[in-house]
């Protein structure tokens, strides 16, 4: 508790001391409304400074690489910029550093022994920006508007029961099965995220048509003007601690080069992360630029190559382990990342939950190994051609990426297609057009090798093991079929126990690396630009949230 430094100098030492005993006894005595309630008080002292002696404006440009999509950003839609989403409306709960799953919306929950009962305990005093009360009812019609979608793949959508409310503060889910990452899916940037029965029409009817971005988060809509700008204000009713900046300008620049001249000039102030990427040979001129400095966080997704389990050479786990002890990573992350991430470690980093030291391992770089293995599995460089043969046939693999999305991957892909052609295995080259891409990937199968990424920050670990490496209804898995790690995914997304589940994941890392699934490739950072003006800049935990936008300032460093 913090007592007014004016109201200090009026009182006598003894009487300051009596109040300060009694404050100690309160204190001593107090649940976790009051301390709720005392935080509530502060967040508004907070708040009324931050719109007093901070009221003079202070903006910061932010580059975004397309349309932030203000006039379709329904809380419980895909359209629109997820970053956008994350700015203006808030969720249940929030997605903390490494994963660790926060309170935003609800201060606290219960989750029932058989983890199919989550019972949350919204916040008190919360209003929407247009001033209407947050509360139970709320968040109900917040997730009857999208959550009976047949589209909607989400398991917190698929898998619940009911949605009861209890009284003002207090909503029920109950879901048809235990699985963990519930909590998890409550945190994504949409559509599980609350908004304003006042934001459709008619008000508060679920099937109403959506007509405004109306929100509890700390930023608002001020203006809008498609494929050029959003403008973001503060929110005045905004329940925490309130943004040091008054408006942020959302800019729409679509070429990754245009973004870096943009920053040169001092037409923008913040460019990079996943709303608009800096081109990787860029970073030098970032770096020599006075006026500008490159922030880089290790990031939560991973770049790898997929074997396709259905061609027969790589059916032979000895050909797998040669491919991957023949890619020099080091060399990708130093000479043509220009040292931007690291070397794949595993499938995921570090910074993915259930990712620990001693679960994450993978192969060396080791070409004599390699040629070892090959020759092990029966392969030989009989005519001396310098490719390796068996029954007559040479090991030739046909290796498919994009680099619309991913420039990078083609000199990587080069270099791999090298390293291999010196163990012996011709790799063909394939630089296909994105929707060509993503059919050979999902669909058609069309490939031996093939580039690919993991999700990123909360999908990880859970759902990208789920999408890629487990069998659907209809079909096989995408990236490698294996009943025995299918089983353990299920035990690991399935159980409340959280000792059982690191158990689980650990078994999944050991047997993904036993098996050489897959060949790592590298684990990129996350680089952002941002001008010298700019202070108080944090990286955030999620892609959705690349920056605590509301930490942010405008003064010397």
């Amino acid at each position: 508790m913090r007592t007014n430094p004016k109201t200090k100098n009026l009182l006598s030492k003894s009487l300051f001391f009596m109040l300060l005993v009694i404050v100690v006894l309160i204190s001593g005595c107090s649940n976790s409304n009051n301390s709720n309630s005392t935080a509530r008080a502060n967040n508004t002292a907070n708040n009324e400074a931050a719109q007093g002696s901070e009221a003079q404006d202070k903006t910061v440009t932010v580059a975004i690489s397309s349309d932030a999509g203000i006039d379709r950003l329904d809380a419980g839609a895909y359209d629109g910029s997820m970053n956008v989403h994350a700015m203006i409306y808030e969720g249940l709960v929030e997605y903390g550093e490494k994963g660790e799953i926060l309170p935003s919306l609800a201060e606290s929950w219960d989750i029932s022994e058989d983890g199919k009962v989550y019972t949350f305990h919204l916040r008190h005093d919360v209003k929407f920006s247009d001033g209407t009360e947050f509360n139970a009812d709320a968040v109900k019609f917040s997730f009857e508007r999208w959550i009976k979608d047949p589209a909607n793949s989400l398991n917190v959508a698929t898998a619940m029961q009911s949605l009861v409310v209890v009284d003002e503060h207090t909503i029920t889910m109950t879901f048809n099965k235990a699985y963990y990452p519930f909590l998890t899916e409550l945190s994504f940037a949409r559509p599980v995220r609350i908004i304003s029965p006042s934001a459709v029409e008619p008000a508060g009817d679920i099937t109403g048509k959506f007509i405004k971005a109306i929100g509890t988060g700390a930023w608002m809509a001020e203006s809008y003007k498609t494929d050029q700008e959003a403008i973001l204000v503060r929110n005045p009713k905004y329940w925490g601690e309130m943004p040091k900046l008054s408006k942020i300008i959302l800019k729409v620049i679509p070429d990754p080069q245009s973004r870096v001249l943009a920053l040169q000039a001092g037409d923008i102030d913040i460019a990079g992360g996943q709303m608009g990427k800096i081109p990787v040979e860029s970073v030098p001129v970032i770096e020599a630029d006075s006026s500008l400095t490159l922030q880089k966080a290790q990031g939560t997704n991973s770049h790898f190559m997929i074997f396709n389990y259905k061609t027969p050479a790589l059916q032979d786990l000895n050909v797998r382990k040669a491919i991957n002890l023949a890619i020099n990573k080091k060399s990708i992350v130093e000479d043509l990342m220009d040292g931007i991430g690291s070397e794949a470690q595993g499938l995921f980093p570090l910074t993915v939950p259930y990712v620990t030291e001693s679960n994450n391992t993978w192969y060396g770089f080791d070409p004599l190994e390699a040629k070892k293995l090959l020759a092990a599995a029966g392969y030989t460089d009989s005519d001396g051609d310098g490719i390796v043969q068996k029954d007559g046939a040479q090991l030739e693999l046909n290796f498919v990426l994009q680099q619309a999305e991913y420039p990078e991957w083609k000199s990587i892909s080069e270099l791999v297609q090298s390293e291999l052609k010196e163990i012996g295995i011709r790799v063909n080259l394939q630089v296909l057009e994105p929707n060509a891409y993503y059919d050979a990937l999902w669909t058609s199968k069309a490939y031996d090798l093939i580039m690919y990424r993991t999700y990123d920050d909360a999908y990880n670990p859970h759902a990208f093991l789920l999408s890629l490496f487990h069998k659907t209804a209809d079909a096989s898995a995408v990236v490698w079929s294996d009943p025995g790690l299918e089983s353990l995914i299920d035990t690991a997304v399935g159980t409340t126990d959280i000792q059982e589940r690191q158990t689980a994941y650990d078994s999944i890392f050991s047997k993904l690396y036993q098996e050489a699934m897959f060949a790592a490739i590298y684990f990129p950072d996350d680089i952002l630009a941002v001008n010298n003006r700019v202070t108080g800049f944090k990286p955030g935990y999620s892609t959705f949230m690349p920056v605590f936008w509301n930490l942010l300032d405008i003064g010397e460093k």
